[in-house]
């Protein structure tokens, strides 16, 4: 917007230049000047006021000061005119009043902008203040999530941290090594003669005794909980591996006086029940084989293993040892106060067997496992020859009785194949009788086998019976068993009688009947 020119000024400022330069001596042309002097400022006064009115109505943030035109008679011959415009106070408070009009229209514009002033109807207003509390509420739940997720993820990473430490800590204990001087001393320690010893290998040849008279495999496990065999046959590998013959006589000697203990105490527990028969939990460990052998062998490298690793209880690996030890031996001790000498000798040889298998296995782990100390003459060949050369006298028993065992093996399950045969086919002979056989027994002597069977049912057997028996025995012995000696059978009968409440009925056995009676 164009500022309005302001002419009056320059008007005046002409009107005084041309009144101070009159010439006094022309009054006439003063007065005429004067004259229309007053007729111009009127004309300015009217074009100031109309150009006032427009500039108050285009701009209103910025008015010029009001201007007014004084006249004022000096003399008669002088006329002085003034501009006077209005005081500054004034304009500083309309100015300031014009500004709080400004500020006051813009307050209410930005009323009228603001939705939560303008009067709403209820139902408007209720739905935002839901709306705002939902808003709230979202954001408290986004809160206690966001800490939540926090708290997870502390929670995760002290799991995560605790579970490395306990893998740490298991991979420590797996890798702990073998402490080498420790185990010598407990080794050395358990191959003593202690009262301890003796007092427990005593305890356990009781235990075994009466589980094996009383057939009763139940209590010979608990004797092989109690068992310290295993310390002193552990000194003895020691010290051939070590080459050190104090500790090989000591050790040999805490092994004898056990095994003559434990032989001990079942000859007395044997001689004190000699009315009892024996037992197949005593005869089953008269008649040793190479299975045996092997049970002894992997449980001698089990007890070495554990004697050795701090992982493994000794105590645990013993039962196996024991299962190979304390049984035979007080099972060769009842034989002998049964008087069964050939009996007793073949459960000591299973025991002389466990020992010496045992023996060898527990030399061979600790070798491997680095205890050995070399002499002079043992840098002289390599590791493998020098245990060899060490445990020579284990190695050639060992050949020996795996050869014995191996064919008594054999011998034995020959035999039984061939007492298998002869009970089915008394067995066979006798189902359409409704007799059924119910136990066997084969004695040996130096002219034939003698087969005593017991025979129950309803029929009684005639020697024609046994005729018949015998020659099919005969026949099939040629075939298969041609070394055998010739059997001699004997059958002792024991007659069933059928009662019923009718005594008119007479009923037989079929082959039902006798298969229940078998069972």
């Amino acid at each position: 917007m164009k500022k309005p020119k302001d002419t009056s000024s320059d008007k005046l400022t002409a009107f005084q230049d041309s009144t101070e330069i009159t010439d006094a001596k022309d009054t006439a042309a003063q007065s005429d000047f004067l004259t229309q002097t007053d007729t111009d400022i009127s004309m300015i006064e009217e074009t100031e006021d109309d150009d006032l009115d427009e500039t108050v109505e285009d701009t209103a943030c910025a008015q010029p000061p009001e201007a007014k035109v004084k006249i004022e008679s000096l003399a008669p011959d002088v006329v002085v005119a003034s501009l006077e415009t209005s005081e500054p106070e004034e304009d500083s408070v309309e100015n300031e009043s014009q500004a709080h009009s400004e500020e006051v229209s813009k307050q209410e514009d930005i009323k009228l902008e603001t939705p939560p002033d303008v009067d709403l109807p209820e139902q408007e207003s209720d739905e935002l203040t839901t709306y705002q509390s939902s808003t709230e509420s979202d954001d408290t739940q986004d809160e206690v999530n966001k800490e939540e997720d926090r708290e997870e993820e502390v929670k995760e990473k002290k799991e995560a941290k605790l579970e490395s430490y306990k893998q740490f800590v298991a991979e420590q204990f797996s890798n702990q090594k073998v402490d080498y001087p420790e185990v010598r001393v407990t080794i050395e320690a358990n191959a003593l003669p202690s009262k301890m010893y003796f007092i427990m290998n005593i305890l356990s040849a009781i235990i075994a005794s009466y589980g094996l008279v009383t057939n009763s495999a139940a209590v010979v496990i608990g004797a092989m909980l109690v068992a310290m065999m295993l310390g002193p046959i552990t000194g003895v590998a020691l010290a051939i591996i070590d080459h050190r013959m104090p500790l090989l006589r000591k050790s040999i000697l805490t092994v004898l006086s056990g095994v003559t203990l434990v032989v001990l105490v079942g000859f007395i527990v044997g001689w004190l029940h000699k009315d009892q028969s024996l037992t197949a939990e005593i005869l089953s460990r008269t008649q040793p084989t190479s299975m045996d052998l092997m049970i002894a062998l992997a449980g001698g490298t089990a007890g070495a293993y554990a004697m050795v690793s701090p992982h493994l209880s000794v105590a645990v690996v013993g039962v196996a040892v024991a299962t190979a030890l304390v049984p035979p031996l007080a099972a060769s001790g009842i034989l002998f106060a049964h008087g069964e000498p050939q009996l007793g000798l073949g459960a000591l040889l299973l025991a002389a067997t466990n020992i010496i298998a045992i023996q060898f296995t527990n030399a061979l782990v600790l070798w491997v496992l680095g205890f050995r100390r070399l002499v002079d003459d043992d840098y002289q060949s390599n590791t493998y020859l020098t245990f060899l050369q060490r445990n020579a006298v284990t190695l050639l028993l060992l050949g020996g009785l795996g050869t014995y065992l191996t064919i008594n093996l054999q011998t034995n399950a020959k035999q039984q194949a061939f007492e298998n045969n002869v009970k089915e086919t008394i067995t066979a002979y006798f189902t359409d009788k409704g007799n059924v056989l119910t136990n066997t027994q084969f004695d040996v002597t130096d002219e034939r086998q003698v087969v005593r069977a017991i025979i129950r049912g309803e029929t009684t057997p005639s020697a024609y019976d046994v005729r018949q028996i015998e020659t099919t025995i005969t026949q099939d012995m040629t075939k298969n068993f041609p070394n055998y000696l010739p059997i001699k059978l004997q059958l002792r009968y024991l007659p069933v009688q059928v009662i019923e409440s009718d005594p008119l009925i007479q009923d037989k056995l079929d082959e039902t009947d006798a298969a229940i009676l078998t069972n």
